[in-house]
């Protein structure tokens, strides 16, 4: 073969490689249309308990106990106030006497009604009699039952010399001292201390509108709201000090409208707080990350 004929030869094969070559490269797809970069909003945010209850008390009398310290944590049912007890245990005990009386009276009643009955039927006792024997008997079942009602509002009214904690959570300082009388007006004025649930916790964040409408993926036909996009993110936290929070959030609510001022609206994150590390009032900033579909 001639010089000039394994040139062109070689020409040939040079070509063809480079066409097979750019083929390939032009079906493969790039990393960038795989996997589009992912979205992350941040918003200013407060922390904010997610539950919050309020010890008060229920009836007239003196304070005779208290069994916690401020910023304790308190377990749901724990015993937090106690009340002088003693004139409803006397109460409740007189209660109690009188529904064994009026037991015992039902008792004489239907014993005189089965009594008059079988009279009755021998005709020696007159219908007028048995009639009132019957009366009787349905006046002291009666009886019975206002006795039965009148101890369990004695119940009542003891247990509720001991008030409890509603929930799980942080304790603040007792408002009231030991030795204090309370009274209606007390009552209907005061607390004697408040509970806040600090796990899980709530993150309230102010969502500009801008960033609140999340635009569609196939070049902003659509919009969703956050709340529509949660599903495709996640949600996390920023402390003052620049940290990252170790956990993250979900989103529970949204506001039902903008702040006309601002044109911000709340969004509300829970997040698990375990080690009770976020508390109510502390700023934080609320991230979410959106990834595209």
């Amino acid at each position: 073969m001639s010089a000039i004929a394994i040139v062109f030869a070689r020409s040939i094969a040079l070509h063809l490689v480079l066409m097979f070559t750019l083929a390939y490269v032009a079906v493969q797809p790039t990393h960038a249309q795989q996997q589009p970069d992912a979205k992350v909003l941040e918003y200013k945010a407060m922390v904010a308990a997610a539950r919050e209850a309020e010890v008060v008390p229920r009836l007239d009398g003196l304070l005779t106990a208290i069994n916690f310290s401020a910023g304790q944590v308190v377990k749901k049912g724990d015993l937090l106030f106690e009340f002088r007890s003693r004139n409803a245990e006397l109460s409740l005990a007189l209660a109690q006497a009188h529904l064994k009386q009026a037991e015992a009276q039902l008792r004489l009643s239907e014993g005189s009604l089965k009594n008059k009955q079988a009279l009755r039927t021998r005709n020696v006792a007159s219908e007028s009699e048995f009639l009132n024997a019957e009366a009787q008997r349905q006046i002291a079942a009666a009886k019975v039952e206002e006795a039965r009602a009148n101890v369990e509002i004695g119940q009542i009214v003891l247990q509720q010399m001991k008030l409890y904690a509603p929930l799980t959570g942080i304790i603040s300082r007792p408002l009231i001292k030991e030795g204090a009388y309370i009274t209606r007006e007390a009552r209907d004025q005061s607390r004697l201390a408040t509970i806040v649930q600090l796990d899980p916790i709530h993150v309230v964040g102010q969502a500009p509108a801008a960033a609140y409408f999340q635009r569609s993926d196939q070049g902003g036909e659509v919009l969703k709201t956050l709340e529509q996009t949660a599903d495709r993110g996640d949600f996390g936290l920023a402390l003052a000090t620049g940290d990252k929070y170790p956990h993250k959030g979900r989103l529970v609510a949204g506001a039902y409208e903008f702040n006309p001022a601002t044109q911000t609206t709340e969004i509300i994150v829970e997040f698990p707080n375990p080690d009770y590390l976020l508390r109510p009032g502390l700023s934080v900033t609320l991230q979410a990350t959106v990834r595209p579909r």
